[in-house]
């Protein structure tokens, strides 16, 4: 079993290495489609398809004791989700890139980098000395590309190291701690879904069935919803491949042209025109419950009535009101998980200050300990950057709840593309007085939204919650190891990877396509709101929009109105999750695909009954699992067009999944 273990150990670490290796490369250098950036990782899907598909197979035909067992591919699995965190949009397509970005622009800027001066925030966070006209070659070379003769300056990055490090080893305790504490209370005692499991044990071979394969890619049913969505995106990429000599095959619609009175005119663009249906969303769809899917797309819908009316008949109306009541709601539906979870916390609590009595007491002691040795560190660190301690402990609050959402939502409805749009620190500031505020707390504050709110894109506390659940049969012990392993390899990831964006920023200027010209630019403005919002501190131009704080208490009542009638009656139809969606990029991305999924399966059992329902699972799955393989396909048919010595800038790639 030890030599198992050890095997599977290696054969993940393998993985990951080419995780971190390839992904900045492919997302930015060659600006092909993005392999780590969901909660379903193209590239460790690739790697577990190679290992069943391919090695299982080989390694059955010559010695059956050598297969790879549903074990071991689960550990392997789980290892590959954790080096998905750091690799891109987890935290290292911006952190390294925003802090570079910061230096510059306060050299360029006399009243930025007096700004700056006043908030008492260390230099040593950045990787040159900050001040006006004061030279910053690592942050302008790494922006830019390395002056010819230079070298890669690592010492200026390796000194930001341990700041860094134990402020993102802090966040990485919360996140873990928050996972592992809460996975036992949903599955167990709220009986969550978590339908991406579904999909992720769908590439384990059964562990009491002698064959090789999972039961899945066995089922005919499966290879016809695959089939089906890979023949459409072969036509659309041979369409796109041979500027337009093959047929394509649209997968959207664009109604604008029928809209045209008013005040259908007004109906937002979102719902009028849909660029893409996302068939793993279609899928998905047939794994949520009934209500959750119904109010995804329900509440988009809507939204986009009450904002057609509004726009067409209420001058004064506020287009910043829908942002306001998802912050509200977002506040609502955080505060009814934990009155739910209730109990388990104190439960967690008692055990935490007392001996284990067995392996799960122990799982939720250590992990208990692990959030607040977490939450105490970010206190500490956000105190010695010049952070008061009131505000210190809102910013640990804002990223526990955040942590918490996004692991939430990801647990009701499987959605694989998803980031909290909501609870950014600085939109909860500016509901403050200018005179509460510090100026490191701003700009920390902006940290703070791009380690927890961007990160949350693919965040670790999603990543654990459904690693412990990989392996139906793991048992608390082997839970909490989990936990550690993920711990130890998001700390080598940064490392790692970090060391590949470092090479890949100071070698290369632009993407090979010459489309992104510096090579991350998304990446490296995820502080700019920061520095704006520290000069309008700075300048006493502070806001305080009392008009959101009504926005705000009605997106909290309303959600919270839902959310209680969700708890008293099972058959009620709307769930709060839908306004934690709505006029978010993701909402709006994510509605129709839901809307046929669910229509689809709600049509299933209402003539078909819970047999059709079982027996289309596979039908799904291969649904789900025909886009991916479309994106392994249509990743590697640029790559393999470069190769062969086509113009990078003629080249470029269809687009399957969201970037």
């Amino acid at each position: 079993m030890a030599n198992r273990i050890i095997a599977a150990l290696g054969i993940g670490l393998l993985g990951c290495l080419l995780i971190w290796v390839a992904t900045p490369y492919n997302n930015f250098f060659l600006n092909n489609s993005y392999l780590a950036d969901t909660y379903f990782p193209v590239a460790a899907v690739i790697f577990m398809l190679l290992l069943v598909l391919g090695v299982n197979p080989i390694l059955s035909s010559v010695n059956r004791e050598w297969v790879l067992d549903r074990r071991q591919l689960a550990l392997i699995f789980v290892m590959l989700l954790a080096a998905t965190v750091v690799a891109s949009s987890g935290l290292l397509r911006m952190l390294p890139w925003s802090l570079a970005r910061t230096t510059v622009d306060i050299n360029r800027s006399a009243p930025l980098a007096q700004a700056f001066a006043r908030t008492g925030v260390p230099p040593v966070l950045f990787p040159d000395a900050i001040g006006y006209d004061v030279a910053t070659p690592a942050s302008e070379q790494f922006l830019d590309e390395l002056a010819p003769g230079a070298s890669i300056p690592w010492r200026n990055w390796l000194r930001l190291l341990p700041v860094w490090g134990v402020f993102l080893l802090s966040c990485w305790l919360v996140m873990i701690g928050v996972g592992l504490v809460l996975f036992p209370e949903w599955r167990e005692n709220e009986r969550l879904p978590f339908p991406l499991l579904e999909v992720y044990r769908s590439l384990l071979p059964e562990a009491t069935s002698a064959r090789v394969l999972p039961a899945v890619f066995r089922e005919r049913l499966f290879w016809v919803g695959a089939g089906v969505v890979m023949f459409l995106y072969a036509l659309n990429g041979l369409n796109y491949h041979t500027h337009g000599r093959f047929p394509g095959f649209p997968l959207g619609w664009n109604l604008s042209e029928v809209f045209t009175e008013v005040p259908w005119r007004y109906l937002p663009a979102t719902i009028k025109s849909v660029n893409h249906i996302y068939f793993f969303l279609v899928g998905m769809a047939f794994f949520m419950p009934n209500r959750v899917g119904f109010s995804i797309w329900s509440v988009t819908i809507a939204y986009g009535l009450y904002e057609m009316f509004a726009v067409a008949y209420l001058p004064t109306h506020y287009r910043g009101a829908v942002h306001d009541h998802r912050n509200g709601a977002m506040i609502a539906v955080a505060l009814a998980v934990l009155y739910l979870s209730r109990n388990h916390w104190r439960t967690v609590g008692r055990v935490m200050c007392a001996r284990a009595a067995t392996d799960g007491d122990r799982l939720l002691k250590l992990s208990g300990w692990m959030l607040a040795t977490g939450a105490a560190g970010m206190f500490l660190w956000l105190v010695w950057a010049g952070v008061s301690s009131l505000l210190a402990v809102a910013l640990v609050g804002i990223g526990f709840l955040v942590s918490l959402l996004v692991a939430r939502i990801v647990a009701e409805t499987g959605l694989p593309f998803i980031r909290i749009v909501g609870l950014e620190p600085a939109y909860l500031m500016a509901l403050l007085p200018a005179r509460w505020l510090s100026g490191a707390a701003i700009y920390l504050a902006g940290v703070i939204n791009l380690i927890f709110n961007l990160g949350s894109r693919v965040s670790a506390t999603v990543m654990v919650s459904h690693a412990v659940g990989v392996d139906e049969k793991a048992t608390a012990r082997q839970q909490l190891w989990i936990g550690y392993l993920m711990l130890a390899l998001l700390v080598i990831g940064l490392v790692v990877c970090g060391m590949v964006h470092l090479h890949m920023g100071y070698t290369r200027a632009y993407a090979l396509d010459g489309g992104n010209q510096p090579l991350n630019p998304w990446g490296a403005a995820q502080l700019a709101a920061a520095q704006n919002n520290l000069l309008r501190w700075a300048s006493n131009s502070w806001p305080w929009p009392s008009h959101r704080l009504g926005n705000l208490g009605f997106g909290l009542v309303l959600a919270g109105a839902l959310q209680f009638a969700c708890m008293i009656s099972p058959r009620w139809p709307i769930h709060p999750i839908g306004l934690l969606l709505v006029g978010s990029w993701y909402g709006q991305m994510a509605w129709a695909s839901v809307l046929i999924g669910w229509g689809i399966k709600v049509l299933l059992v209402n003539f078909g009954g819970a047999a059709a329902f079982r027996r289309a699972r596979p039908l799904f799955l291969g649904i789900i699992m025909g886009e991916v393989f479309s994106v392994i396909i249509w990743t590697l048919v640029p790559v393999g067009l470069l190769w062969l010595g086509h113009d990078p800038a003629d080249v470029g790639h269809i687009a399957i999944l969201p970037q």
